[in-house]
């Protein structure tokens, strides 16, 4: 009996109860198809991958990639084997798995790589997909069941208990007791445990679509025919649900509470809540893109996606909003004005279609003014007699009554045909803001005729395009103008009007609000909102804290709700913008648009009011909003974070000599060392957010170089210039709220110390540094005493030379010549010959002149050397009686002026050629002096045909035995002082052999440095 109870009977309470769960429970549908950028409206396939972006599987459209804003398809021009997609599947290295009607593929997020094994061309086409712990994909075709290693890339059969033909695989669950495998033929559980289940043990059906697990653990099987709940203990069906309306129950998925979703083939979207086994079905007239739901998944924040055939993907979410348009019975989707009357009925201005009202029943066409009012509406209001009045823009006002419709145009006394607003004011009369003609205000006379007072420039009206308008407690009518002012009329007189002056933007102001303290909220044009308190002795109108600002500053309208909240509409949504307890500081703000599921989006002008049930209705160029305040509120879940890449000096870290760090998911490994000069690092990053992606912020900081967090922003790359060598940890966080965030997503790594900052290098460093200071003190030392010992030498030399030279001095002028000469010009004097003995006088005081003037100079020039010679010679010759001639040659090419010399230094060996070489001859003899330059040295050359070193020697022993030559020692010690130890040989003295090998003479070379005078 239980059976037959549950098998015949849920129809009918499915039907009953779903309609009333439908009502109370607020769903709403989002939809994003082909003009959101979906490439195809069928999408067959939806995964959630670990980075939080939502990929589709299309038929033909190939595969989408959704992160609440945007979607990037791949196509087979990127690699897909086929368009169409069936199945799609993350395994643990964050790769995709795309099955295809022609074959399998997996995608590392670079390239999309196949996956053979299936036999023939691969061309397999794949239904289902499942990654089963810890590193195989499951993969259910037409040609049946196989498995593939995460980290091969070819399948391989897998066998089904009791079946030796393939069978055709539809669905896949991953068990803590194997794998369920749905089939066409029943399903199984291969693993540990073996089953098999198809009609017989209570299937509706042996063509198995999808399986789920609820929040008792139990399994739902949808096949053909309804759905089987299954307890896995004892493998029994406990429940059934064969409902026509089920009929092929395409996809399951567990929602929240412990719901069960269910989608159709082409009945919809069904809700069994387990809490009171009620259902809930949605359909195309709820705002389901499409009837046909062919997958199925749940967000983490809450949200229900839906993949349909031909309706594109869908979100759903339980949300206080409930839309309406012309799928739901509006006339049109722009709805410009509203009003509640006093029976509770919903007066909808919409598009050009006029009036329609919105009671329990539903919406309905207002067919009283015969087709007048098939313009736009711009407002509605009811007088204190319950009477209606309707604004249009271009006909002026219309009023309704119980004998019928009464026209107001600018025939009647109306200022303009453009009707802005109608509100109703003290005394039972209408206020009437125009667009082009100021204020009027309309009251009926006791005739029931209408009196109009009009208010222009003339009465104090600071412009004629009037915005709207606004009645304070105190009776006093306000108003804005398109020109940006605000003010008020009191007791039909002119008040005060606010401009510039007193702190507004200047731009039109829209609209006005006034809350319980009586303060005045003025919305702008492009400037957002402003508020004054009129009771301060001078009034100013304040710009709404920054951090409060509507979500857009094109302010449309504005209106408090019961709660005291302030509601701001615009282009963008709503913002509902709450204040502290006393209802004086604005403290909140909250924005709803599409996503959060205000789908009418743009607000139209001062369309919004309350109800008796303290609901909010909104007027939206996309169909009509209505709000109920409930304790829903959005479960916050911070967004999905990870890295897109890390590169190093603008390169990719993957493609760097490190890429082995890199982990799949685009992270770094733990212990990364990087070199010193290897220190600018990029750190490129993104958050998913399906529900609200487009407040995603970002903060994040570097351990290591940074304490604080950086203030929100919504940059997604941060660079790191010159770091220091050390121990860092980027980190970095997203939210959309700025209180829930993520967890940290974190890369570490280290930049080595260089070798000349590590501790060894350090210590050998300041031991190298001692030792080559030591070094450099020794050697500074040695330099030191090297100098000391230089000038030393030096000194010694130089007084050395001193002695030579005063030696030389002193023994230059042989006292034997002195008195040779001296005697030979007596001789000259006793015979007489004065003018003889003049000359001879003469030439030998030029001699000592010479001698005296160069003993006082450290060297002479090559001329004056050569002067001083040549005057010796020639005294000599006079002494000797002309028994030698002479002759002196200067080197060529040199002028003998700029080459200089020690004086005296040559003399000696002339006298030596003079006095032991020629005077002893028989004959007449020859002396030679020649001067040349060889390598920077002064050579002289004396050469004489005397008779040689060997007799002359004999000849001074015989007359002087043991005499040496003083003069020639002093001369040599000068000579070699003056070489100073350089290569060269600085005296040479040899005798000259003629032809017949008989000594002839001696030559004597002499080498000093070649000094050069300038």
């Amino acid at each position: 009996m239980e059976f037959l109870v549950k098998t015949w009977l849920y129809p009918f309470v499915l039907f009953l109860v779903g309609k009333a769960a439908l009502s109370a429970q607020p769903y709403n549908f989002v939809a994003y198809s082909l003009a959101e950028g979906l490439p195809q409206s069928q999408v067959f396939a939806m995964c959630r991958d670990s980075r939080g972006y939502l990929w589709l599987g299309t038929q033909g459209g190939g595969l989408s990639r959704f992160d609440g804003l945007r979607f990037q398809t791949f196509t087979v021009a990127e690699g897909l084997p086929s368009n169409y997609i069936g199945a799609l599947a993350e395994d643990e290295q964050q790769r995709l798995w795309i099955g295809t009607d022609k074959g399998l593929c997996r995608f590392d997020g670079r390239r999309f790589e196949p996956v053979h094994g299936f036999g023939g061309d691969d061309a397999a086409e794949v239904y289902a997909l499942a990654h089963v712990a810890p590193a195989s994909v499951w993969i259910g075709t037409d040609r049946g069941l196989f498995f593939c290693p995460t980290g091969g890339a070819r399948a391989r059969p897998v066998s089904v208990p009791g079946q030796s033909a393939p069978l055709i695989i539809t669905a896949l669950l991953p068990s803590a007791k194997g794998v369920w495998v749905g089939t066409n033929r029943g399903a199984w559980l291969i693993g540990a445990q073996s089953a098999r289940l198809t009609e017989r043990q209570g299937l509706p059906g042996n063509t198995v679509y999808a399986f789920a697990r609820d929040s008792a653990h139990r399994l739902w099987i949808g096949s053909m025919g309804g759905l089987a709940v299954l307890d896995e203990n004892n493998m029994r069906v406990v429940q059934r649900f064969l409902d026509p309306a089920l009929g092929k129950p395409l996809s399951l998925q567990t929602g929240n509470g412990g719901n069960m979703w269910v989608g159709t083939y082409n009945n919809g979207l069904f809700c069994y809540s387990p809490a009171d086994s009620s259902w809930t079905a949605l359909t195309e007239r709820d705002g389901l893109p499409h009837q046909h739901v062919h997958c199925l998944l749940r967000d983490p924040a809450g949200p229900l996606w839906i993949g349909t055939s031909g309706g594109g993907l869908a979100k759903l979410a339980a949300q206080p909003f409930r839309h309406f348009d012309q799928s739901r019975g509006l006339a049109g989707n722009r709805v410009y004005a509203l009003h509640e009357d006093r029976a509770g009925r919903l007066w909808v201005g919409v598009s050009q279609n006029g009036l329609q009202v919105l009671d329990s029943s539903g919406f309905h066409a207002f067919g009283r003014d015969s087709g007048y009012l098939q313009i736009k509406c711009k407002t509605i209001a009811e007088d204190e007699s319950g009477n209606l009045w309707v604004g249009t823009e271009g006909k002026g006002i219309a009023i309704f009554d119980s004998a019928g419709m009464h026209r107001l145009t600018r025939e009647q006394g109306l200022p303009s045909d453009l009707v802005q607003k109608i509100i109703p004011g003290p005394g039972g009369a209408m206020w009437v803001a125009t667009l082009a003609g100021g204020i009027a205000r309309v009251s009926r006379a006791v005739d029931g005729s209408f009196v109009i007072k009009k208010f222009g420039i003339a009465e104090g009206l600071p412009d004629l395009q009037i915005q709207t308008l606004r009645n304070d407690k105190a009776g006093n009518i306000w108003f804005s103008t398109q020109a940006g002012q605000v003010g008020f009329l009191k007791d039909e007189q002119p008040g005060a009007v606010f401009d510039k002056k007193n702190g507004l933007p200047g731009t039109p102001v829209r609209a006005l609000a006034i809350d319980a303290q009586g303060r005045v909220w003025a919305g702008t044009k492009g400037a957002g909102i402003y508020w004054a308190d009129p009771a301060a002795k001078n009034p100013h109108f304040n710009p709404l804290d920054a951090s409060l600002r509507s979500h857009s500053p094109n302010i449309y309208l504005l209106s408090f709700d019961a709660a005291g909240n302030l509601w701001a509409g615009s282009e963008t949504g709503v913002d509902k913008i709450a204040f502290n307890a006393t209802g004086t500081t604005a403290s909140a703000v909250e924005h709803f648009g599409k996503n959060e599921g205000f789908l009418g989006i743009e607000t139209c002008h001062d369309a919004v009011l309350e109800d008796h049930l303290g609901q909010l209705w909104f007027g939206t160029m996309n169909g009509l909003t209505r709000y109920v305040p409930t304790n829903w509120t959005q479960t916050p879940a911070a967004p999905a974070l990870h890295f897109e890449s890390i590169s190093l000096f603008y390169k990719p870290l993957a493609e760097t000599a490190f890429a082995g760090w890199v982990l799949p998911g685009g992270g770094l490994r733990d212990g990364l060392e990087l070199p010193h000069h290897q220190n600018h690092l990029s750190f490129a990053f993104r958050a998913v957010d399906l529900h609200d992606p487009e407040h995603i912020r970002y903060r994040w900081r570097l351990e290591g170089a940074e304490t604080e967090w950086s203030p929100l922003s919504m940059q997604e790359q941060v660079n790191y210039a010159n770091l220091a060598p050390g121990a860092y940890t980027f980190q970095v966080q997203a939210t959309t709220d700025g209180e829930t965030f993520s967890a940290p997503v974190a890369a570490a790594f280290v930049i080595r110390r260089p070798v000349w900052q590590l501790w060894w290098f350090q210590v050998l460093a300041v031991l190298v540094l001692l030792l080559l200071t030591g070094l450099g003190a020794y050697a500074w030392v040695r330099r030191i005493r090297g100098i000391e010992q230089a000038r030393r030498e030096k000194l010694e030399v130089e007084n050395r030379l001193l002695q030579l030279e005063q030696k030389a001095l002193q023994l230059q002028m042989n006292p034997h010549f002195i008195f040779n000469a001296l005697t030979s010009i007596q001789a000259l004097i006793t015979e007489r010959d004065y003018p003889q003995a003049r000359q001879e006088i003469n030439h030998f005081a030029q001699l000592m002149r010479g001698i005296l003037a160069n003993s006082r100079r450290q060297t002479i020039n090559l001329q004056e050397e050569v002067n001083t010679l040549d005057q010796y010679l020639r005294i000599e010759q006079f002494c000797h009686q002309q028994k030698f001639t002479y002759v002196i040659e200067l080197p060529t090419g040199v002028d003998p002026d700029e080459v200089a010399l020690p004086p005296m230094l040559l003399q000696p060996f002339i006298e030596n050629a003079v006095v032991h070489g020629v005077s002893p001859l028989p004959y007449p003899g020859h002396i030679r002096v020649r001067f040349s330059l060889e390598d920077e040295l002064l050579c002289c050359e004396i050469t004489d045909n005397g008779i040689g070193r060997e007799r002359a020697a004999r000849l001074r022993e015989e007359k002087k035995p043991g005499h040496q030559s003083a003069a020639l020692q002093v001369t040599q010690e000068r000579l070699e002082a003056l070489r100073a130890g350089r290569p060269y040989v600085s005296l040479e003295i040899s005798d000259v052999v003629d032809d017949k090998g008989e000594i002839a003479g001696t030559r004597v070379v002499v080498r000093l440095p070649a000094a050069m005078e300038f």
